[in-house]
């Protein structure tokens, strides 16, 4: 890999958190993001960046093939907008369909160039960005919102050979999360979920302790402030070889995955960040999840 590729797209801007870490660390950035009014709230945001030429935003979806789609923007909780009706729907959220404009994923690398390191976070489209990467064309580092073992087995036949889990809420490892209060927190907070989930309507007491949630999330965060840079939550946070934890390989990558898939069925919210190590280097090895398991 050049290292003097300076380049990272970002794949699911959103509000414009990540992107905006990576023009701190003096990356020049890709940003796609289909929502039209998150895309125009962004290049309000980064109107200095843009006009600088170091960032290009698009404001296009990315699909399996080129043309318009339906993409549903989810009322009060945008993070969960999607081409998936289901996905935008979720907890009983009301969404409503827009046309946009639709992108493959391989075009937009052959308009700008294969970069240093790729977030993908777009809500069940991030196959399609995966099923466009070729072996001889890769990333250095890439993260996806991981949802299910396939996605971390496509990885692994792209030629990624190690893998850090991180629970993007909080950005730790997954080795580690038995050992932070904010897990500790989160996991004794369950029985409350529910609760804030049924009077999330309007109520005070579900105002109140979704803020508790999301406070709690800030807390891991935090510790970030001693290199200059607080991520906000929901945030894909550090990447790369500052990414939370140590490498490992796929097999232990999927045990970790589906060991915290029975320890918190159907509520994982974690990314997926893949290396290639030259020369097979070691991973690391740990069994600290198997003993927790």
């Amino acid at each position: 890999m050049n290292p003097e590729n300076r380049l990272i797209f970002d794949i699911g801007m959103h509000n414009g958190d990540d992107t905006a870490f990576y023009l701190h660390r003096g990356y020049r950035v890709v940003a796609v993001e289909a929502d039209p009014e998150l895309a125009a709230a962004g290049r309000i945001r980064f109107e200095r960046e843009i006009t600088a030429d170091r960032l290009t935003l698009l404001n296009v979806g990315i699909a399996p093939e080129e043309g318009g789609a339906t993409f549903w923007l989810c009322e009060g909780r945008s993070e969960w907008n999607s081409f998936d009706r289901v996905a935008a729907t979720r907890q009983g959220r009301s969404c409503r369909g827009i046309e946009i404009p639709c992108r493959r994923f391989h075009s937009i690398l052959a308009e700008y160039g294969v970069p240093h390191y790729v977030k993908i976070d777009i809500e069940t489209h991030d196959r399609h960005c995966l099923a466009d990467l070729q072996p001889s064309q890769l990333p250095q580092y890439i993260s996806i919102e991981l949802t299910a073992l396939a996605e971390l087995a496509t990885l692994q036949s792209l030629g990624y050979d190690a893998f850090k889990l991180v629970w993007q809420g909080r950005h730790a490892a997954v080795q580690d999360e038995t050992r932070t209060f904010t897990t500790w927190a989160l996991r004794y907070a369950r029985p409350i979920a529910p609760l804030a989930w049924l009077m999330r309507k309007g109520s005070s007491l579900g105002r109140k302790l979704s803020r508790v949630w999301e406070k709690l999330g800030r807390l891991r965060s935090g510790e970030d402030a001693r290199r200059g840079w607080i991520f906000p939550f929901g945030s894909s946070g550090p990447f790369g070889e500052e990414a939370p934890g140590a490498w490992v390989g796929f097999e232990e990558a999927a045990y970790r995955w589906l060991a915290i898939e029975r320890i918190y069925p159907g509520e994982v919210w974690c990314d997926v960040h893949a290396t290639r190590l030259a020369g097979g280097a070691s991973l690391a090895a740990s069994s600290s999840m198997r003993e927790a398991a």
